[in-house]
């Protein structure tokens, strides 16, 4: 990856800056002071050097490397972990992000960032203290297992994730992804990017908000959604008019966005189709240009998404997904609509 060793360099550089050992004493001055075995910049070291062993095994390692003959116990370790903030690792990530979007030479497509915007969720020990914070996954009747939601946007080209969110286990992805999309000026600045979503996604009043930000997105859609108009799609690859009638406003009634949509009347938007192998298709809706991207591109785009899945089904085991099927059928599909053409 581009310039590596510099951004590292950048990175350790901000572990050793006093303003960021304050941050991480979560507005306690007294936490890190005393001269112990293993001060504040080798305790993050520690925590980020993780490599899936045994707590024993990791501080034994680091200490023989970082400071011969020096021993350091678990319950200390444990002890000190607790009074360190945990949202040092999220600034420190958005500050080496911010280092590798500053320099030019990243990979893009038609000149755009392609971010992947995806959800998932993981479960946790079950206790009083989790369910009450997180919530249940299970159905009603059966016994609690708690979990968290995960959401995260993630460059599908250059394998960064941008932006990451822990929330209650029932959440909106759409909303979630919204929140996610408006921070990223603060680490990519400028540079322009596109999101493509899965078909949990869709949702007018979100395209709407998304289309007055100028924000590029591209998404599958289930059968179920904008049926009329795409029963009513006599080209695979067209730009629709979806009437916002009473049944599309009625949930967001009284909401600023809900007047919006009465105001706007309808909107127009790009529906895709992409033919898979069986003689099935997906459908894509975007509001991608034509003239920028054709129908080859567009599948194009979304067959990147899935690289996504296998990201984080090989890296983090937090995301699952029959990832390898779903390239493999985009593949199919991709040579499909060549031969069409």
């Amino acid at each position: 990856m581009k310039n590596s060793q510099k951004r590292t360099c950048c990175d350790i550089s901000l572990i050793h800056q006093d303003e960021f050992h304050d941050f991480c004493k979560n507005g306690k001055p007294a936490s890190f002071t005393r001269n112990r075995k293993m001060p504040l910049t080798d305790f993050l070291f520690t925590m980020i050097n993780r490599r899936g062993i045994t707590l024993s095994l990791e501080l034994r390692n680091y200490m023989k490397t970082a400071h011969p003959g020096t021993e350091i116990s678990n319950p200390g370790y444990l002890k000190q972990r607790m009074k360190l903030n945990p949202l040092a690792f999220y600034e420190l990530y958005r500050h080496h992000n911010r280092n590798f979007y500053a320099d030019p030479g990243f990979s893009t497509f038609q000149g755009y960032l392609v971010l992947a915007a995806d959800g998932s969720g993981v479960n946790i020990p079950t206790t009083k203290e989790n369910l009450e914070e997180f919530g249940t996954s299970n159905r009603k009747g059966t016994k609690p297992q708690a979990s968290i939601g995960l959401g995260c946007l993630y460059d599908v080209m250059n394998r960064m994730i941008l932006e990451s969110d822990c929330c209650k286990c029932k959440f909106d992805e759409m909303r979630l992804a919204e929140g996610q999309i408006d921070r990223l000026p603060e680490t990519m600045g400028t540079t322009p990017f596109l999101v493509v979503m899965d078909r949990g996604y869709p949702s007018t009043a979100a395209f709407i908000r998304m289309m007055e930000k100028g924000i590029l997105f591209l998404a599958r859609l289930k059968s179920s959604d904008y049926k009329k108009e795409q029963a009513a799609m006599v080209a695979p690859d067209a730009w629709v008019d979806i009437c916002l009638d009473k049944s599309r406003i009625r949930h967001y009634q009284g909401t600023d966005i809900g007047r919006r949509m009465a105001e706007l009347g309808h909107v127009t938007l790009r529906m895709v189709k992409v033919p898979l192998p069986d003689n099935k298709e997906e459908i894509l809706i975007t509001n991608l240009p034509s003239e920028t991207f054709d129908h080859l591109k567009i599948a194009e785009l979304y067959l990147m998404r899935w690289n996504k899945e296998g990201y984080f089904s090989q890296s983090s085991g937090l995301f699952y997904d029959n990832s390898s099927v779903i390239c493999r059928n985009y593949r199919k599909c991709m040579g499909i609509m060549q031969n069409r053409v």
